[in-house]
């Protein structure tokens, strides 16, 4: 069974005097439902010391003693909300190209991979807690709907260095992405939110992390 790591959204409980990684249960029941092991990953590692330089070397020696199969980097939290989960999504792509194992970026877990290529984020509207339309050759048929649940996307003609765009929304934003070279793949769609989840999305995510048959 493959392992893979999966990034969490970072909350400041009011009331609680607590920071708690949080991961939409539905997500881990997914991966597992397709013959994955879901690992989630804790933030507070890209953090522990204080200090930049040596917290960057602990998020690097945090995954490389996972040594993961696989990494999602998940929804939740805009990107610069909150640093540490930042810091951390930034040491797991970094370990992924260094080993070549796969990464799917969900909704921001995309934005981070724009991100970290060097691209910048807009903001959108008409794209909060809504179905739509996408468009795109690498789609089955060329065109599905999908759920939509955020409100920042990149631009269709500013994305990040070696980046392709795979699938758009009507308004131009790229809802779809994949590196050229590294096996990343990123939507902007949660497949763990639909019920039952689609198989399209279902054979896309056991195809690019490689479940075992």
């Amino acid at each position: 069974m493959k392992r893979i790591a999966v990034s969490q959204r970072r909350d400041a409980i009011a009331g609680r005097d607590e920071t708690r990684d949080a991961l939409d249960v539905r997500l881990g029941g997914l991966l597992w439902t397709l013959g994955f092991l879901p690992i989630p990953l804790c933030s507070a590692v890209a953090a522990a010391q204080g200090d930049a330089a040596q917290d960057a070397r602990a998020a690097a020696d945090y995954l490389d003693a996972l040594a993961p199969d696989g990494i999602v980097l998940g929804g939740g939290n805009d990107i610069g909300q909150a640093p540490e989960r930042d810091s951390l999504e930034r040491a797991a792509l970094a370990y992924t190209r260094l080993h070549r194992v796969p990464v799917l970026g969900i909704c921001r877990g995309m934005q981070m991979i724009h991100v970290y290529q060097g691209g910048d984020l807009a903001p959108l509207t008409g794209h909060v807690a809504v179905e739509h339309p996408v468009t795109g050759e690498w789609l089955n048929h060329g065109r599905r709907t999908v759920n939509s649940y955020h409100d920042y996307g990149i631009p269709g003609d500013a994305l990040g260095d070696d980046l392709q765009a795979l699938a758009w929304a009507e308004d131009g934003s790229v809802e779809a992405l994949r590196h050229c070279d590294l096996p990343w793949l990123g939507i902007m769609w949660h497949p763990e939110r639909d019920t039952p989840t689609a198989e399209a999305d279902r054979k896309l995510i056991t195809t690019h992390l490689g479940a075992n048959p």
